[in-house]
């Protein structure tokens, strides 16, 4: 089973072997809302291992956009 890793910039929050991206992702939201309090609104991103590499496949969280700041412009 492929190997996935929720993260943000700076820090690895969680890794876990799943079957699918489409599980992956599940599983991504439901770490990302546990671990919201050191997330501190900072996006996230999920990576698949394939062939010793990490590939960015998702990822969520706020943007400015989604706080309203492109709103004022």
């Amino acid at each position: 089973m492929p190997m996935y890793q929720v993260r943000t910039e700076d820090e690895v929050l969680a890794e876990a072997e799943l079957p699918t991206d489409s599980k992956a992702m599940t599983w991504a939201v439901r770490v990302t809302t546990v671990q919201r309090k050191a997330l501190r609104g900072r996006r996230w991103q999920g990576h698949r291992l394939v062939g010793g590499v990490w590939e960015h496949r998702f990822g969520g969280g706020r943007r400015a956009a989604a706080r309203g700041d492109a709103a004022a412009s």
